[in-house]
């Protein structure tokens, strides 16, 4: 994305630009990249096609299938998630169908053309964006309320349609950016993508609702804000993997640093000493020497680091678990989303 939340199409674009130099003649080109729809018949195939040798649908074609990875999930890899594929003409659509086939053992959806294709995988990302969208909204106004939102969800969740995303950051480079595609994309046609927009505003705010909750824990517990030993573990943007593009933990921390709070930082997915924006990794967990522990990504570690360390070492620290998945929110001296 750029700054001002469009589409940056620099990336896809160069790689056309590339392809279009050394492409043999009955090419096939097929884009995984999320974009909006249009995007693969109205921004690339121009830039082949300027090659004047290149005749679309003669000697090369265009296919989309979106990539569908899960990061750090070891369940549903390549192989076990249905691939959807599309192509600009029936020959390309059954090459395109042979190779995707010989490696997916979930089976292919067959999309009835590139722009339907296009919108699936973009529309799936908005859904998820807009769910969480909805209980991060919830749980503001549940902690205005003195309620824990997990004993709401797990209340309402006994009904069998009910929908249990959790609140919490929403980073990445999928989730926090594709519904910016559509909306800009709706715009163009003249339509102002009202639900979208409102939940990335939503999403967008959390950093600044949690960190103003932490300095309120802090002072309700008595805490000198300048000189508090603060931990802040996990940085990335989502648990078990080791991808930090536009984690949200990084907006947290600009905020907690805006407050004055200090801190250090872990993430053992990320090596010892590595950056974080302008902040270094520490080099070890140690939870023993901080007064308060923010657990922002709940990675499987900490949860069996907790598990064996003293429970006496605990008892009078502050434990800000923001999804409430290390400790429950009654649990030791806790505040979570």
């Amino acid at each position: 994305m750029n700054n001002d939340k469009t589409p940056n199409f620099t990336p896809i674009i160069k790689a056309t630009e590339t392809i279009t130099e050394v492409m043999s003649r009955k090419s096939i080109i097929i884009y995984e990249s999320t974009v909006y729809p249009g995007t693969t018949e109205e921004i690339c195939l121009p830039i082949i096609e300027s090659n004047k040798t290149n005749v679309f649908n003669d000697n090369f074609a265009l296919g989309y299938s979106p990539e569908r990875i899960n990061p750090g999930d070891k369940v549903n890899t390549i192989r076990n998630i249905k691939k959807i594929v599309s192509g600009s003409n029936e020959n390309a659509l059954n090459d395109i169908k042979n190779i995707y086939s010989s490696v997916i053992d979930a089976g292919l959806h067959i999309a009835p053309n590139i722009k339907v294709a296009e919108a699936a995988k973009v529309i799936e990302n908005a859904q998820r964006d807009v769910n969480i969208a909805f209980m991060n909204e919830i749980s503001k106004v549940f902690n205005m309320m003195d309620i824990d939102t997990n004993e709401v969800l797990e209340a309402a969740s006994t009904k069998w349609n009910f929908m249990k995303f959790k609140p919490g950051l929403v980073g990445g480079h999928c989730i926090s950016v594709d519904p910016y595609y559509f909306i800009y994309k709706a715009d163009q046609l003249g339509y102002y993508s009202e639900l979208l927009s409102s939940a990335r505003r939503v999403n967008e705010s959390m950093p600044k609702h949690i960190v103003y909750n932490i300095t309120r824990e802090i002072i309700k517990n008595k805490l000198d804000i300048s000189n508090t030993k603060v931990l802040v573990y996990g940085l990335t943007f989502k648990e078990n993997c080791n991808d930090t593009r536009n984690s949200k933990v990084l907006d947290v921390l600009n905020e907690l640093k805006f407050m004055n709070i200090s801190f250090d930082i872990y993430d053992p997915y990320l090596d010892n000493g590595a950056q974080f924006g302008s902040y270094q990794v520490q080099n070890e967990l140690d939870i023993e020497k901080y007064e308060c522990i923010i657990i922002a990504v709940p990675h499987d570690e900490i949860k069996d680091y907790v598990k064996n360390i003293d429970k006496e070492t605990l008892k009078n620290k502050l434990i800000i678990d923001l999804k409430s998945e290390v400790f429950t929110k009654n649990e030791y001296n806790s505040w979570g989303l």
